[in-house]
């Protein structure tokens, strides 16, 4: 192993852990929303492995964070030569962890949430 990738993995799991816990999500809907298995997931935030790079994207995407946080790239010390730019606007993180929770919902529970949000957002409206 390289010098360098001792340091990469345990740093990528930490940055993970940090990402999923600001999110309120457990390790296991994270290893389901992206298709580990959750013991695979905790190795990898645990340091001791390396997600493909399809995971890799599909946990930033998930997460909100960038892979450059994920793998401790540094900005270069030259300045860009033209301005970048700005990000796209993201989801806030309880937006993107209720939709997540609301897509783990049975069918019959979702049917009851989509009438309780129906309500909530169009009150004078029946049914």
């Amino acid at each position: 192993m390289h010098p360098k990738d001792e340091k990469l993995q345990p740093r990528l799991g930490t940055e993970l852990r940090m990402a999923r816990m600001r999110l309120e999500l457990t390790q296991e809907q994270v290893a389901k929303a992206v298709g580990f298995v959750p013991t695979v997931y905790g190795r990898i935030e645990r340091g001791d492995m390396m997600p493909s790079t399809p995971k890799l994207k599909a946990l930033c995407v998930l997460l909100g964070i960038s892979a450059d946080v994920l793998l401790g790239v540094k900005p270069s010390e030259d300045p860009p030569t033209q301005e970048p730019p700005p990000p796209p606007p993201g989801d806030p993180p309880e937006l993107r962890r209720l939709a997540m929770l609301v897509r783990e919902l049975p069918p019959d529970r979702f049917r009851l949430f989509r009438v309780a949000l129906r309500s909530i957002a169009h009150p004078d409206e029946e049914e």
